[in-house]
């Protein structure tokens, strides 16, 4: 169900407004929303707008790239800058400003109000919204403004924390607020787009967040990592058996789902920018996927894909409207945590002795999740002789059909066993929900799939599914993109940002260590 919220239009022309301006739009020091006065219940479903136009507009594209769901066309131009990982400091610097002086203001603001009025319900939604926000932003870029950000005037250069120090501060604000007792009476009601107010499902968003930010630690800090997820198992945490979504689209100009507005936007004059990268393509080919249909519209020659990166390969080669392009549904959710996520961290934390459950049954409902959403989106697909998505939306046939075979569970497999199968899952499952940057973020911390050894997709020998260095990259053979860079605007503007800028592109993250 879609959630109606007060004045949707004002919300709706809010996610969308970053995208329209220029590279001057919002940044950490800037703060034009100026909500002084404004009701805090509906700040906050603001704020929630601005991570989701983001999150679900910008990242979503540089996402599904990074993680080999898409890649540009060889007919078009668009993002051929993010396929090269030839970016710059100014590009994503509107996004950064967004999320700082947009949403994160926001939710400082909502917390600030609800403290006063111990409404620790509203202190807990808007808690867990800013943990989530920093957390994607400490994941791209490492280094950011935390401890000392959002003073306004009377800190015009914040501080740069440490993205270990960003993920501690996180862990402990939502462990603080999830402790406090439930008190306050919280009048969001059906202007909270996430879940309308439902508290249990905002206290089951901060036990899945925290448990995402513990396994996100599991290779650089296992000792953290293990004891974070095991104390959310002692004191029986509850974790999303939903999405947590917003879902509040509909097919109307200036009203649509924020990746389809900035990637199939009449402004672009194209809607074939983004293409089917053979990479995910050949896995839901080779192990016969009806999500293929999903993902990718058949191009004039049927489903076919183009190898990562090569954008530059002549039309007189491949013909441009011969390849498959992303499928973008104007009204899909942007997931913050989908149902299927959640099943595969539970699933990963069992698998690694931390958490309790079967890790087999969690891994399976993360699968069948995954096929049931997409049934959901895309229910006007019935092009294959199996389709996933039928008229009557029934997807668990054909999902069990996958895991009795080429998806069954290693069971009896080693640990690492169990793990590949589960973030391969996850990758795919990401893929579908448009929550790529989070498949490329997963790929990073566990080298989930693993990267080719013939170098080229389309090499014999290549592994269908098996990431390769882009066609274009202008980073070295191998090198793959790690981060984004610190935006121009902070770079001009905070001295503190000094060392963050230093960083390259291909410069690891903090939990990054593989």
């Amino acid at each position: 169900m879609k959630r109606k919220i007060f004045n949707i239009g004002l919300a709706v022309a809010m996610m969308f407004y970053a995208s329209s301006c220029g590279d001057d739009f919002l940044d950490v020091n800037t703060d034009p929303n100026n909500p002084l006065t404004a009701p805090a219940e509906l700040v906050f479903p603001a704020g929630v707008a601005s991570t989701a136009s983001v999150v679900g507009g910008n990242f979503a594209i540089l996402g599904g790239i990074w993680s080999q769901v898409w890649t540009q066309n060889n007919g078009s131009n668009q993002y051929k800058t993010y396929d090269a990982y030839n970016l710059r400091p100014t590009d994503f610097q509107n996004s950064w400003g967004e999320l700082y002086a947009g949403a994160l203001n926001d939710y400082k603001y909502v917390k600030e109000e609800a403290d006063a009025k111990a409404n620790n319900n509203l202190y807990l939604m808007a808690t867990v919204m800013e943990a989530y926000t920093y957390q994607v932003l400490t994941d791209l870029y490492d280094q950011i403004p935390f401890e000392e950000a959002l003073q306004g005037l009377s800190n015009l250069t914040p501080k740069y924390n440490t993205g270990q120090e960003v993920y501690d501060g996180i862990t402990a604000r939502v462990t603080t607020a999830l402790n406090r007792p439930t008190t306050g009476t919280s009048l969001v009601g059906e202007n909270d787009i996430v879940f309308g107010g439902e508290m249990n499902s905002w206290k089951q968003f901060a036990n899945t967040l925290l448990l995402k930010i513990y396994l996100r630690q599991s290779e650089a800090r296992p000792g953290i990592a293990e004891a974070g997820v095991r104390s959310l198992y002692t004191n029986g945490a509850n974790f999303l058996n939903t999405d947590a979504k917003v879902d509040l689209f509909v097919d109307q100009t200036g009203k649509r789902n924020p990746l389809f507005e900035q990637d199939q936007s009449a402004a672009l004059n194209t809607n074939q920018n983004l293409k089917a990268s053979t990479t995910m393509f050949t896995f839901l080919d080779a192990n016969d996927d009806p999500r293929l249909e999903a993902f990718y519209i058949a191009g004039n020659a049927g489903q076919k894909a183009l190898e990562q990166g090569a954008f530059n390969t002549p039309s007189t080669l491949v013909a441009p409207l011969s390849v498959s392009r992303a499928r973008i549904s104007p009204t899909a959710p942007v997931y913050l945590i989908s149902e299927a996520e959640s099943y595969f961290l539970q699933a990963e934390a069992v698998v690694r002795g931390w958490g309790t459950g079967d890790a087999q049954q969690l891994y399976e409902a993360g699968v069948r999740a995954s096929y049931a959403q997409l049934v959901a989106e895309f229910s006007d697909v019935s092009s294959v002789a199996d389709p996933i998505l039928d008229r009557n939306g029934r997807s668990d046939s054909t999902a069990n059909a996958k895991l009795a075979g080429v998806y069954a569970f290693p069971a009896t497999g080693s640990t690492a066993d169990k793990i590949k199968a589960i973030i391969t899952q996850k990758w795919v499952a990401l893929g579908g929900s448009k929550q790529g940057i989070e498949g490329y973020l997963e790929r990073n911390r566990t080298n989930i799939p693993a990267t080719s050894a013939v170098g080229r997709s389309t090499a014999t020998g290549y592994i269908p599914g098996e990431f390769v260095y882009p066609v274009e990259g202008v980073t070295g053979n191998g090198n793959f993109a790690a981060r984004l860079l610190t935006p121009e605007t902070e770079r001009t503007r905070n001295p503190n940002a000094a060392g963050a800028a230093s960083k390259t592109i291909t410069d690891k993250v903090w939990w990054d260590v593989n």
